[in-house]
Formats: structure tokens, sequence, C-alpha cells
């Protein structure tokens, strides 16, 4: 069990601008460094830990409209991206070769990362972009944003393939787990929406309560966490809420992602899930909190039921903003090579599996109904 979690780097960023991030071993959180990042708030980070044979990369994106890129086998910069008119709000890797960023300039850049160049500008949103989530494939990308729609992206040809408008200003969209997800949900509010992406059914809706400020699929499994404006943990499933609690450290969580600590089960059950992962959360108040969802299904009446983490990481007392956790499959350094001066192509990643691909594609597209005409897209 500690050697799963001893490659594990958990990473924030804060309103500060500052960059945090722990080792973890165990329920031990070691702060491994802690150092400013950008001028402004840092808004976003994402690492490739889940994506297997690449060298290992950090991502930030912040108020000051840079991207930045760091080694993890190093900690040191690789180097910063200036190209969005915006603030960056999300940023993601699609596949092994390229990365997405999106800004609140309405614009998604794709990125290749050999020569850190900008390959494709998708254009449509004309209202900051919300959230991103890539495909396991790496060839489409969902996005939403304050325009209140929802956007499916084809990355290889760059260019938008389904829009749809959501029921108010959807501020969280994400695919399910797996290299094959069934589903992907929306976040609306203080309401979650699981949809099926083949059927084009909703297949199950959650009313949280509170505004929602994160919302994740837990890894391998096809619950639902929430973080909300209450200050209030949940883990949802078709049957509604299995878990509850009210934190007992001040401030909100601001972002939610899930560690593994031991082997997947073949059971489908939560307890079973919390025996092999962790459901990690960066809150404002400067706490990085592990949480392992069992026990009473609620317990999140009144401050007297408040409860304490798995475990806490400690460290600083910046306001966090964000989070990523990496489990970090190499040890060498990246070193990018100088840029091109004409950009590549971008490659295609390989075909997926079923409901993927172009399947995937397909069955999306009747839940995406279109209600505007295409929106253009451009390759850099």
């Amino acid at each position: 069990m500690a050697d799963a979690a001893a490659a594990a780097l958990v990473v924030a960023g804060s309103y500060e601008g500052g960059l945090h991030g722990w080792a973890v071993e165990g329920t031990d959180y070691a702060l491994k460094f802690s150092f400013a990042a950008h001028q402004g708030c840092c808004r976003c980070v994402a690492t490739n830990g889940h994506i297997p044979g690449v060298q290992p990369i950090l991502l930030t994106g912040g108020d000051d409209e840079l991207i930045r890129a760091y080694s993890l086998a190093t900690f040191k910069m690789l180097g910063e991206l200036a190209r969005h008119k915006g603030t960056i709000t999300c940023l993601c890797f699609c596949g092994k070769k390229h990365f997405a960023s999106a800004s609140a300039d309405g614009t998604i850049l794709l990125w290749r990362l050999k020569e850190w160049t900008c390959v494709h500008v998708l254009g449509g949103h004309d209202k900051p972009v919300h959230s991103i989530s890539p495909h396991p494939s790496g060839r489409m990308l969902l996005s939403t944003g304050a325009d209140r729609t929802l956007r499916l992206w084809d990355l290889v040809e760059g260019r938008s393939a389904h829009i749809t408008r959501t029921k108010g200003e959807a501020t969280k969209v994400c695919w399910g787990a797996g290299e094959a997800p069934a589903s992907y949900l929306v976040v609306l509010g203080a309401r979650v929406e699981v949809l099926d992406v083949e059927t084009s059914t909703l297949e199950f809706e959650v009313d949280v309560g509170a505004v929602v400020i994160d919302a994740v699929f837990l890894a391998a499994s096809r619950f639902v966490a929430t973080a909300d404006g209450a200050g209030v943990l949940s883990v949802w499933g078709p049957d509604g809420c299995l878990w509850r609690r009210r934190r007992r450290g001040g401030g909100r969580v601001k972002a939610l992602s899930c560690l593994r600590v031991g082997p997947s089960l073949d059971d489908a059950s939560l307890e079973a899930w919390a025996a092999s992962f962790r459901l990690v959360a960066a809150a404002s108040s400067g706490a990085v909190e592990a949480w392992a969802p069992t026990g009473t299904a609620d317990d999140a009446d009144g401050e007297d039921d408040a409860v304490a983490p798995d475990s806490v990481a400690a460290g600083t007392t910046a306001r966090l903003t964000c989070l990523a956790v990496h489990a970090a499959p190499s040890t060498r350094a990246l070193v990018p090579k100088p840029p091109q001066t004409k950009a590549p192509k971008a490659a295609a990643p390989a075909r997926p599996r079923s409901h993927s691909g172009e399947a995937s594609k397909r069955g999306l597209k009747d839940k995406l109904k279109r209600k505007r005409p295409r929106s253009r897209g451009g390759s850099s």
C-alpha cells in the first residue's frame, strides 16, 4: 500500500499565485516544494500521471494569462506559453502528445508537446470557458462556458463537432472513468446531471442542496463526488447520496481529485473503492485532505457531526484554488526541443476501444442535439 502511494505527488495552486507539492507515502504528506508560479491567482494545474509511458510534466495557468510547464523529475520550469488574452481557466492533457488550454477569452488551444506549438485554435465560445474534459482516446474534448453551451470538439480535425445549450450556466463538465467512458457529468449550480453517452438518456440527477464548487467521477467507478458551498463533501450514485461529511476545517473545498493507495478490487461497492483510493480535497484554508468515504452514509447534519479526514497535508496556509494528483511513472527529466518555425500537423492518437472514437462521437451526437449552427474552428 505504501509503495503505491510513495510514487504519488499532490500539487495545488493558490490564490496568491503559489504552487505547492506534497510527496505522499501512506498517510504522510511531506511538502516537496512551495514557490511563486504566477503573478496573481493560479487558476488551474494539470499533470500527465494518468497517461502511461510519458515523461512527467506539470502545467499551470493563472490570471497573468500565462501557461507554465515544469518537469516533475527535476521540479524545474521548462518554459512558458503566452497566447491567450485572458485568465487561463483550464488545462488538460489529451493523449501522450498534446494538451489543451482554455481561457476567459473564450478560446481553447490545442498544443503539441514535442515542439510546444499551438496546432489548433478552437473558437466558438463567445464568453469565458469554464471547464474542459478530454476523452481518454485523446481524439475529443468536451467544454462548457459562460455562454451556456456544451460543446464537443474533434481534436484531430480541430473543429467543433456538436453544440447544445445547457439548462443554465454549467461550471464543470467531465467524462466518466475508464478508457471507454459510458457517461459524462455536467454541473449546473446546485445540480449535477450524469448523462449516458450512447443512449442519450439522463442516468441520474443529483440535487446537492448548495452550489457545487467541484464534482468528479471517483476513479475506476461510476460514483460521483461533490464539494459544495456549505462545506460538505458527498458521494452519489443512481440511488442517491451514499456518503456525506461536513468538514471540520475552515474554508471551502475548491477542487477534488482521486489518489490510489492500493490495488483495485472487483467489488463495485463504495467501501471497496475506499480500500483502494482516497478522495483528495484542496481547501481555501490551505489544507489538502484525503478522505476514505466509508462508514455512516450521512454524517453532515450539524457542526457537532463534523469529522476529520483520513490525513491532512501540512506546510502551507495559502488559499488553495486548484488540485492535481500525479502518480509519476518516470524519473527522467523532460527537455523541450526548440520550437519550429512552422507548426506541424497534429498527429492522430491511437484508435480507441469501443464506445470511443467515432462510435462515441455518434452516440454523443444524439444527446448533444445541435441548437445552433456549427461554429468554426481554425488551425493555427
